[in-house]
């Protein structure tokens, strides 16, 4: 039975003139869209043009009003009155489009307006003043029914006013806000704008009557193409049949790719639940014990970071490859995911036998694997877990034996080691932890300290404040960093967390202009998991953005391993580069950077690791590893920062061996808030007070 015949010409009409119509209206708001923002450009570039002649003309006599700032309404209206500036505007924007003026300072206050009650209003909080405080002028168009103007109030006009910067030596000391009456301007485009519709609604008619024309040829063709394929059918039917049966085969293929690993060939973790499961109650019936060894590469990341993926899957075939041939026929080997491999032991003396298997499959992975012409050394680390002594099911087993794989990493690597009840123990605190620290902004729990560095070019000068992270949880009491950090990282909960920490940081460091407590930037720490994100950069910039910092005034503390784990390391430094934000390697010399790879960096310092300050005066190798990265520094134009200088010799040695700038408990310890505010008061006092 034939379906009914299908009509083009019958839908034509009505579609047609749903499209035509939703055309129509597109590009009627296009054409409005457009128009209106050439109108916006031109009249801007007007406004910025009359901008710089008033600030030519008269920035002289507003300059001291607007960087003294601090004043009463009254007293900036009384200055205006005796400086004329009303007059004085209003002649010299006579004759122009120009009908308002104001000037902020750059809290946002009003410091003159050609309306003298606006005199004196906050505009700080207004997006096109923040916009211009930041260097972008901004424009805006509206309609008015009722405008103060220069000679007096207008009825019922269109203006476009615009937030300029004004600039002096390239920094920004002042706003500028001008209207422009662009009425006459909208009315010719308003004008305009409908020739331009009517044409296009003439156009639209023919296109619809030519978009006929070719429908009915193309019913025509439909219906001789129709015959055509009822004539295809017949050989399709046969096709389908030939294809089924290798539907078939491919369903088979299908099946073992859901259960293997496509990489390695061995089961996957799907097959392997399975076949412990069937396992455990095989053990159950015939009373007796199987053992699950849980194999995890030693340090694969780093041969997938430096040598790449292609070469990791290699190594990895290889390691399936080693595993297998030390296995007994009847043992189960998969690929669970990364380079995780776990190995299922079925048999009577599962206690005696694992060990032994254990031990195998270590020695057949420390034999030196030749890929590609080069070397390379692997370890495994392995955790052995029983059934039923250690888990009474498969997730069981995995859980005991991956949290014995993990004590073995602790140990040393290279190694295996069996389940003990207290590695549970290990793990649920961790959990206890993790789950505490998620909630810790909710309760408020998170704060930040401060800790000072001091540079010496004329005596001990505070230049700059890292602010560092600390918990003190109600349930935990106060955390050390030591023991939350490396688990924010594990868990990807670092991302959130140096995210507010870099917020704070900002704020706070405005909040410290604002109140007098001049300091030069402050440095904030950033993780590997920041690095790698995709939307970094434009964090970094929104809480320079929200804050009102100047980029130059932050500086971001970069771990020199960190930035050879991350992807495109050196495209996410070149953006903040571009973005203004000052670069920092952190523990510098215990990384593995190539100097080729460093001198590609926007980087402005080098923090020498504590490790290395510690052994001045007892290890003369730790000496002149400091005094190599001084002299790298000072060859590549950058900054030396010591941390963790604790004693005056270490100090006096840094000093002289031209290192730039110190921190440490010597000098200053991490500080709450007002304790770190009452030090560098202290600190500025002693500068200028010797």
């Amino acid at each position: 039975m034939h379906a009914p015949r299908f009509r083009l010409t019958r839908y034509f009409s009505l579609v047609s003139l749903l499209v035509v119509a939703a055309v129509g209206g597109l590009l009627t708001w296009q054409v409005q869209e457009r128009a209106e923002a050439e109108l916006l450009h031109m009249a801007e570039r007007r406004n910025e043009a009359m901008a710089a002649v008033f600030v030519n003309a008269l920035w002289a006599e507003f300059a001291p009003a607007v960087r003294a700032g601090g004043r009463s309404a009254e007293s900036l209206r009384a200055l205006a009155l005796t400086g004329d500036w009303q007059g004085r505007s209003t002649r010299l924007m006579a004759g122009s489009e120009i009908i308002k003026v104001k000037v902020f300072d750059l809290h946002g206050i009003t410091v003159f307006s050609s309306d003298p009650q606006q005199i004196g209003e906050d505009k700080r909080g207004n997006e096109g003043f923040r916009a211009a405080r930041a260097g972008r002028a901004t424009s805006t168009l509206t309609h008015r029914d009722r405008f103060d103007a220069f000679e007096g109030t207008r009825s019922d006009i269109d203006v476009i006013g615009s937030y300029v910067p004004v600039f002096e030596q390239g920094a920004v000391v002042g706003v500028l806000e001008t209207y422009q009456d662009v009425t006459g301007f909208v009315k010719r485009l308003r004008a305009t704008t409908r020739s331009l519709l009517l044409g296009l609604a003439a156009a639209m008619g023919f296109l619809y009557a030519l978009q006929l024309l070719f429908v009915r040829r193309a019913q025509s063709i439909l219906d001789e193409q129709g015959s055509q394929l009822r004539a295809s059918y017949g050989e399709l039917e046969r096709r389908v049949a030939e294809r089924t049966a290798e539907l078939e085969q491919a369903r088979g293929r299908l099946d073992h790719l859901a259960h293997h690993d496509p990489l390695t060939g061995l089961a996957n973790r799907l097959l392997c639940s399975d076949h412990l499961r069937r396992a455990c109650a095989k053990a159950e019936r015939q009373q007796h014990q199987l053992a699950l060894l849980y194999i995890d590469l030693d340090r694969f990341k780093e041969i997938n970071d430096t040598l790449g993926h292609a070469v990791g899957d290699e190594l990895l075939k290889e390691v399936a490859r080693r595993l297998n041939r030390s296995l007994r026929r009847g043992d189960l080997l998969a690929r669970i995911g990364g380079d995780e491999f776990v190995c299922v032991l079925d048999c009577d003396d599962a206690v005696i036998e694992a060990p032994q298997l254990a031990q195998r499959l270590i020695e057949a992975l420390v034999e030196p694997i030749d890929l590609g012409g080069q070397t390379h050394q692997m370890s495994a680390s392995i955790g052995i877990s029983y059934y039923p002594a250690d888990g009474s099911n498969g997730d069981a087993l995995f859980h005991a034996a991956d949290a014995a794989m993990y004590a073995a990493k602790a140990e040393g690597r290279n190694r295996y080691q069996f389940y003990r009840p207290e590695l549970t123990a290990v793990a649920m605190d961790r959990a206890r932890l993790l789950r505490s620290l998620r909630s810790a902004r909710v309760h408020d729990e998170l704060s930040l300290h401060y800790q000072m560095k001091l540079r010496w070019a004329d005596g001990r000068t505070p230049a700059g404040v890292e602010a560092l992270l600390r918990w003190h949880s109600a349930e935990l009491g106060t955390v050390s960093p030591a023991r939350f950090i490396g688990v924010a990282e594990e868990s990807g909960l670092i991302v959130e967390l140096g995210a507010w920490v870099l917020e704070q940081a900002c704020v706070q460091l405005v909040r410290w202009d604002r109140e007098g407590l001049q300091l030069p930037h402050v440095s904030v720490n950033v993780s590997v998991r920041q690095l790698e994100r995709s939307d970094f950069v434009e964090r970094v910039r929104g809480a320079l953005q929200g804050s009102g910092l100047a980029p130059q005034r932050l500086e971001l503390e970069i771990t020199e391993s960190v930035i050879m784990k991350a992807d495109n390391a050196l495209e996410a430094l070149a953006a903040l580069d571009r973005l203004g934000v000052r670069l920092a390697v952190d523990d510098f010399g215990t990384g593995y950077s190539s100097l080729a790879y460093l001198k590609r960096m926007p980087i402005e310092a080098l923090k020498v690791d504590r490790s290395f300050v510690a052994g001045i005066g007892a290890q003369l190798g730790d000496e002149a590893i400091i005094r190599a990265v001084i002299a790298l520094a000072r060859s590549l134009g950058l900054e030396t920062v010591a941390e963790g200088v604790e004693t005056e010799a270490q100090l006096a040695f840094l000093r002289a061996e031209g290192c730039d700038q110190a921190q440490g408990f010597l000098l200053s310890r991490p500080l709450p808030l007002p304790a770190f505010e009452a030090h560098w008061q202290a600190a500025s006092r002693d500068l200028h007070h010797p």
